[in-house]
């Protein structure tokens, strides 16, 4: 292995006409890259985005700390920037929205299109960067977003609403690496970060603290509470507010019942939680809107497509076909078994045989 990774550390002269800016967020990842590219010969700096909600920032102290550090000890130059204003506007005020009206959001994917993806990129290039590397685990082939090497991280998934006109200004120098691959490269690099914990999954909400974010920002009406019912309609118990819960939860439901009993509706508007028998969780389709195309040009083409789709990050490939139903909006036929715990709100991502991304929506129903 040792052999493999130390042909990522080779010298290029004709390297150091490319500028590149460097998404540092204090991880290991990010950090491997930084090393990588400046022993590559590139001309880089590092640049770490800092936004901030609800008294809290988005990149914690220590990792803005960790991401200087890591930059100084390259020798490169350090920029933060902060899209407080737009992170909280786009992505946070959705994130909430979404959860009072009963979906269960993916504020990562709406974060990359807009902000980390989107305004991050046009800062680099203001700083004269030609390209923008981060340490995602995915792939950039034929100007499409592909799978990384490492299915465990399906990074793309999060990535896939990104526009398609952004792919091309991009670099993932690890993508065909694994997670341990890339902590030994650390290691063997001394990299003061190396045996760093990966960050929390929701990047400005701490963990274990949702109900209070949500209280805070929804003056507590997050907490209201409300009917859980069965599907015939028979109340059987109180919810503490819908946005604690989600689709295909079990556990946590407070109440008694002969059978198990799972989440299988979040009715925002009623404010009800709609329970039932783990049967009741399959579907044999999904309905998506907000549909971003990245391999092909126009919705149209999408139409009787057999591609493969993810409903979630590690959720596995499903063989499906694509109907067209409006200029913005999709149905996804799953083909060879239905799929368990279809969540509105959540992303479901279009692949090709090969995992390349074909297209991505938002799950509707």
């Amino acid at each position: 292995m040792l052999e493999k990774l130390e042909s990522y550390l080779k010298y290029d002269k004709k390297n150091s006409k490319t500028t590149i800016a460097i998404a540092m967020s204090g991880g290991v990842d990010s950090s491997v890259v930084a090393y990588l590219l400046k022993k590559q010969g590139y001309n880089v700096f590092g640049i770490t985005m800092e936004v901030w909600t609800s008294g809290s920032s988005c990149s914690p102290k220590v990792d803005l700390a960790d991401a200087k550090k890591v930059c100084d000890d390259l020798g490169i130059e350090h920029h933060l920037v902060s899209f407080e204003n737009d992170f909280k506007e786009i992505v946070v005020n959705s994130f909430v929205n979404d959860y009072m009206e009963g979906r269960t959001p993916n504020p990562c994917m709406v974060c990359n299109r807009n902000i980390k993806f989107g305004k991050l990129v046009e800062y680099a290039s203001s700083l004269g960067a030609d390209f923008m590397a981060t340490g995602h685990y995915a792939k950039i082939e034929d100007g499409m977003l592909k799978i990384g090497d490492d299915e465990k991280k399906d990074q793309v998934y999060f990535l896939s609403q990104m526009k398609k006109e952004n792919i091309l200004k991009l670099m993932f120098p690890i993508g065909d690496l694994e997670k341990p691959e890339v902590r030994e490269l650390a290691e063997l690099l001394k990299i003061r970060v190396y045996a760093k914990k990966d960050s929390q999954e929701i990047c400005f909400v701490e963990d274990g603290k949702l109900g209070e974010f949500l209280n805070e920002l929804t003056r507590n009406k997050a907490t209201q509470e409300g009917n859980i019912i069965t599907i015939t309609g028979e109340i059987i118990g109180k919810h503490r507010g819908v946005s604690f819960y989600t689709i295909g939860q079990r556990k946590g439901l407070g109440i008694s019942f002969p059978t198990p009993l799972y989440v299988i509706k979040i009715d925002g508007k009623k404010n009800e939680l709609v329970v039932g028998d783990n049967d009741e969780l399959f579907s044999s389709y999904l309905v998506a809107n907000k549909i971003n195309l990245t391999g092909c040009e126009g919705i149209k083409e999408l139409e009787n497509m057999e591609l493969r789709a993810k409903t979630r990050s590690r959720d596995k490939f499903h063989k499906c076909v694509i109907k067209v139903l409006e200029s913005d909006k999709i149905k996804v036929d799953f083909v060879d078994e239905k799929v368990r715990a279809i969540t509105p709100g959540q992303g479901v991502v279009l692949y090709d045989k090969t995992g390349k991304v074909i297209a991505s929506g938002f799950i509707l129903k």
